[in-house]
């Protein structure tokens, strides 16, 4: 009986082992499981790197420009001939109104003596109308006046003899004719010479003193328009500034308008922009911009002009800057980088990579408790790498900066540490 009993303790005993020891194994399948699965959804949750709207707000954006003297001229002289001398060399430093080049004067020269002769004479008449006539040309043409009377009394006998001699028959009336002719001229004569006289000694009248002064004016226009030939056949410096460049030697012929000389300003510099359409908005004449060229010198700018019309031909606004710093080492045609503030007067910046785009518009994927949530927004303008949001995001709002196209609606992500 004894023995009995304890060979049915013993085998509960083992059967309670074994029972005890499956319960484990199986506990710890399950332990491993929900670790397996813990894993596994750790591995599905993506990791985003993240963009809080309103950080850019008053953010510097960029625009390529290039460097020009503010003031570049080329000269040329205005009129056609042989260049007789060039006064400079490349690199000169030259004072406004310097002569720089010239021509063969010599046709000009004797113009401009001529002319002055001609002045010289229409003063010297236009004086003698004032004084009215000396003694001896009142004289003189009182015999001319005697003379011319001879003449007429002459030729008005030979008429009347010519009218007889017709009326006999022994001249034809051709011969006739011309005697009348001759007596007639020899009359007009006689008056001409008479009013002359009366001219002489009751002294010039209006009409003379008229005609004296067209004269004289007359010579003197000339003489301006000699010297003013003579002038085109010289270049001066319009202002201060360095020879950049002579396109032409001495003793070349040359037409008129062809540049010879190129003269630049270099005390101050501006930097030319093209600005797109939808950037124009923030560039107004006074705003500062700071510039940077390529070996990394900075200086600051002050906007002077916005084009108020579009460049069809770039389809762009062109924009000028002054340069304040004129101590750089500026050269003209330089490639530069201008940094300009952006202020929006309405929505906000968000960056390219953040937007997507689907069948329905733009949208963005707001984060919000380890998950993304599509949004979608109403895109403005493009700013460099960044949009204008005008409706769909406020200040403060966290979205999916890049990587859009690997998430979806709802998914559960991770941001990534900054």
């Amino acid at each position: 009986m004894g023995v009995q009993v304890r060979n049915c303790f013993a085998i509960c005993l083992t059967l309670a082992l074994l029972l005890y020891a499956s319960g484990c194994d199986k506990l710890e399948a399950e332990v491993d499981k929900l670790r397996d699965d813990q894993e596994e959804a750790a591995l599905k949750v993506k990791t985003v790197e993240s963009f809080t709207v309103g950080n850019e707000q008053g953010m510097h954006m960029q625009i390529a420009g290039m460097v020009a003297p503010k003031k570049e001229l080329a000269l040329s002289f205005g009129a056609s001939g042989k260049i007789a001398k060039i006064h400079v060399k490349k690199g000169d430093h030259v004072e406004a109104g310097a002569l720089l080049a010239s021509l063969d004067a010599t046709v000009w020269e004797q113009e401009i003596a001529a002319a002055q002769g001609q002045v010289d004479s229409a003063q010297l008449e236009r004086e003698k109308t004032l004084r009215g006539a000396d003694l001896h040309d009142i004289n003189q043409q009182k015999l001319e006046v005697e003379r011319t009377r001879q003449l007429a009394d002459q030729a008005s006998a030979a008429y009347d003899r010519g009218k007889r001699l017709y009326a006999n028959g022994a001249i034809a009336k051709d011969e006739l004719e011309q005697l009348a002719l001759q007596d007639k001229q020899a009359g007009l004569d006689l008056q001409e010479a008479q009013l002359r006289l009366t001219q002489l000694t009751e002294g010039a009248d209006r009409l003379d003193l008229e005609t004296a002064n067209a004269a004289v004016k007359e010579a003197n226009a000339q003489l301006a328009k000699a010297k003013q030939q003579l002038n085109n056949a010289n270049i001066m410096a319009p202002f201060a500034g360095i020879v950049a460049d002579l396109r032409h030697r001495e003793s070349e012929q040359i037409s008129q308008g062809e540049e010879v000389i190129r003269l630049v300003d270099t005390a101050q510099w501006i930097v030319e922009l093209k600005v797109d359409q939808d950037q124009i908005g923030h560039w107004q004449a006074g705003k500062t911009v700071t510039v940077q060229s390529a070996d990394g010198a900075q200086a600051e700018g002050t906007v002077s002009f916005v084009s108020p019309v579009l460049d069809k031909a770039s389809g762009t606004y062109p924009v000028e800057i002054v340069l304040q710093d004129t101590a750089l080492n500026w050269k003209g045609g330089m490639s530069v980088m201008c940094r300009y503030q952006v202020e929006l007067a309405q929505g906000v910046l968000v960056p390219v990579s953040s937007v997507g785009i689907a069948e329905d518009g733009y949208y963005v994927l707001q984060v919000s408790n380890n998950s993304v949530k599509k949004v979608p927004v109403t895109v403005g303008a493009l700013y460099d790498d960044y949009y204008q949001i005008l409706d769909g995001l406020a200040a403060g709002d966290v979205i999916v900066k890049t990587g859009l196209s690997y998430l979806i609606d709802g998914e559960a992500v991770k941001v990534r540490d900054p």
